[in-house]
């Protein structure tokens, strides 16, 4: 999704890069939601934490990445009504790129820590309900 987004931006269509981002945007939130109010309290209080799986450091990246969009949508808004948009839509490309190491470095912490170690300390029953509980359709406009 955000890599449609990304196409949007070099085709200099702006508000539709705008909309893609708020697409991907509310995916993210729907996710993040999932992880920090069933996945990360279960590992918290149940998973033996190694350096560097701290449920504050994915709380954090969380945050962060929130942060981080809003700056986006901020900046694709002043893109809109730029005149010369190249020098403002290369800086926003570099962001961007600086916000996918970031959502790689967190997926790969995730991949590393709390997936692993939920999966260890759960039984299989309890992985079938909280898989229940998890939101897999996302719905978003047709663009």
């Amino acid at each position: 999704m955000f890599l449609t987004h990304q196409r949007a931006l070099l085709r200099f269509e702006f508000p539709k890069a705008l909309e893609l981002l708020n697409d991907y945007e509310r995916c993210l939130l729907v996710h993040m939601q999932d992880e920090e109010n069933i996945l990360i309290p279960i590992y918290e209080q149940q998973a033996v934490v190694e350096r560097g799986g701290n449920a504050r450091l994915l709380l954090d990246d969380h945050k962060r990445m929130c942060s981080i969009l809003e700056l986006f949508k901020e900046q694709i808004e002043l893109l809109t009504t730029d005149d010369e948009p190249d020098t403002r839509l290369l800086m926003l490309l570099d962001r961007e790129a600086f916000y996918k190491r970031l959502c790689t470095h967190h997926d790969m912490r995730e991949q590393q820590y709390l997936y692993p170690k939920l999966d260890a300390i759960l039984s299989d029953e309890e992985k079938a309900a909280l898989l229940g509980r998890i939101t897999t359709d996302f719905e978003i406009e047709a663009t």
